[in-house]
Formats: C-alpha cells, sequence, structure tokens
C-alpha cells in the first residue's frame, strides 16, 4: 500500500513539492524508466523498469484519490 511518505519518496520530492512539481516528477521517471526498459536486452532489468513504471502508476493514483493533483 503506497502512503504519502513512500509516494514523495518514490518520486524523490519533499512534501512541499507542488501538484506541477508532482506531474513533471512523475512524467519524467516514467519516461526515463521506458527509455531504459526499451534500451536494455536483459529479461531482469525490464521487469525490474517494468515494476518501476507500476509503482509510478500507483504514485499517481494516489495522488489523485487524495487530490493532491
Amino acid at each position: 500500500m503506497i502512503t504519502e511518505e513512500r509516494a514523495f519518496s518514490i518520486l524523490e520530492l519533499d512534501r512541499s513539492a507542488t501538484p506541477d512539481q508532482i506531474i513533471i516528477r512523475y512524467q519524467d521517471l516514467k519516461d526515463q524508466y521506458k527509455k531504459i526498459k526499451e534500451e536494455t536486452q536483459d529479461l531482469k532489468t525490464q521487469l525490474a523498469y517494468q515494476l518501476k513504471q507500476i509503482e509510478l502508476d500507483d504514485v499517481f493514483i494516489f495522488f489523485r484519490k487524495h487530490q493532491v493533483i
């Protein structure tokens, strides 16, 4: 389960982050993870970054649900 503290930690932001900063950071990380996943030939790395993308989506859903963004 995602908590607010964990969500900010995943995004590597502090609690004073604005909704715009949260969205920008989410999208930046999502793009980075997608690029790494697509460029690697290693299945373990692909799966690890797939999980990171899912975790990011969970964070986004958490913030939307709690009306932070």
